[in-house]
């Protein structure tokens, strides 16, 4: 009697010990799926406009190519919750917010997103974007891909365009360095992969794209030397911050300044780096949203949360903000934008948990810090492979 109640007491607590994991198991499943959205839910009534920003996340090159992986369009409310459409993977994807439109590209489509959800299946599947963005005067989503070589051996770039009513594609035979915008072109700074040199050209996107070279930059050690920042224009001119790195403990930056009537070019040392910690973790999380100016000023910020601001006029140079720098906090998963003479910024803490921090750039006054919940239910926090690529704000 006293073997079989020991007995029953053993299974009883097996029994508990199971159903305990299996009732962990199920909320996380629940918690997981509660998140994710479908294409039906995205014409709710006003998602949209209850959403604070949305972020692109996405599986590396490497991994796609293998037929693996995935991207992920993962909205955040006002409250720091979250929702997540799945996409077919697209490394270095993005969104773009125009007024009551979100631009959502992935791999073999796009996707726009207001009072209605419009899919447009594309001619060729793209695997690494390069920029989203919006033409206010045309009224034209763009975005551009790094598409690879051609059988002639030319670079080729892949350029999706259109509004509401149609998006078609085209190709220019460049390999693109970096991009920037006025209100009705795009300006390209594109680089000859066998010299090393560098040349500033406009493209207009219209039933055939348009592209012409407005002056070749003759940079000093141009084979040496990586745009980190998009262009960025004034009424005068327009900037973007190359990096030559030297070392491991050597890095310098310049900002390169042309003048928009006289296409005079201006190289401005920038910001100098002499240190492992400097050199390693200088990057920007994003090159696309790693510039902005507004009223004289060019604002910069690096991987390390420094931002420093340009004075055009009187040419100084200072770091006016730092942002929040968690040194066993995810840098994967962290990203950044300007917008409204703000910048944002998302980071982890060594705990995996997420904040949203919002820093106004000419009081230097950080406004607001929100938590975002159960990011890392969504995110797979240790796969070296899977990165945030950007963040849009929507509000």
């Amino acid at each position: 009697m006293k073997y079989k109640k020991q007995i029953m007491l053993v299974s009883f607590i097996i029994f508990i010990i199971i159903g305990t994991f299996a009732f962990e198991g199920l909320k996380k499943t629940s918690k997981t799926n509660g998140v994710e959205l479908s294409f039906s839910e995205l014409t709710q009534p006003n998602f949209l406009n209850q959403q604070l920003a949305v972020l692109y996340a996405s599986s590396t090159t490497d991994v796609l190519q293998k037929g693996k992986g995935n991207s992920k369009a993962i909205f955040i409310n006002q409250k720091g919750e979250l929702h997540a459409l799945k996409l077919s993977g697209l490394e270095s994807g993005s969104t773009y917010f125009n007024k009551k439109v979100l631009f959502i590209e992935d791999s073999k489509k796009v996707i726009m997103l207001g009072n209605s959800v419009e899919n447009y299946d594309m001619p060729t599947e793209e695997l690494r974007g390069i920029r989203t963005g919006y033409l206010s005067k045309t009224r034209q989503f763009y975005s551009l891909y790094n598409t690879g070589f051609s059988k002639k051996d030319d670079y080729i770039t892949t350029i999706r365009y259109g509004g509401e009513e149609k998006i078609q594609s085209a190709h220019i035979p460049f390999f693109i360095s970096t991009v920037g915008q006025l209100s009705d072109r795009l300006i390209i700074v594109t680089q000859d992969l066998i010299t090393g040199e560098f040349a500033l050209r406009q493209v207009q996107l219209k039933s055939k794209v348009l592209n012409k070279k407005l002056i070749d930059l003759h940079l000093e050690n141009a084979g040496e030397l990586d745009a980190i920042t998009p262009v960025v224009a004034d009424n005068h001119n327009l900037y973007f911050v190359m990096t030559h790195y030297q070392s491991e403990k050597s890095e310098d930056l310049y900002l390169v300044i042309v003048n928009r009537s006289t296409k005079k070019v201006k190289t401005i040392p920038f910001i100098q780096y002499r240190s492992e910690d400097e050199v390693e973790n200088g990057l920007p999380f994003n090159f696309n949203n790693s510039a902005y100016i507004k009223n004289g000023h060019f604002f910069y910020v690096n991987g390390l949360g420094e931002v420093y601001d340009y004075q055009v006029t009187s040419g100084d140079i200072k770091k006016i903000v730092q942002l929040s720098r968690e040194e066993k906090g995810n840098s994967r998963l962290e990203q950044i934008t300007f917008k409204n003479n703000k910048i944002y910024h998302i980071y982890s803490d060594e705990d995996q948990q997420f904040f949203l921090e919002t820093f106004d750039l000419f009081s230097r006054v950080k406004e607001k810090t929100i938590e975002i919940k159960h990011l890392k239910s969504i995110l797979p926090m240790d796969d070296q492979n899977y990165y945030l690529s950007s963040l849009e704000i929507l509000q």
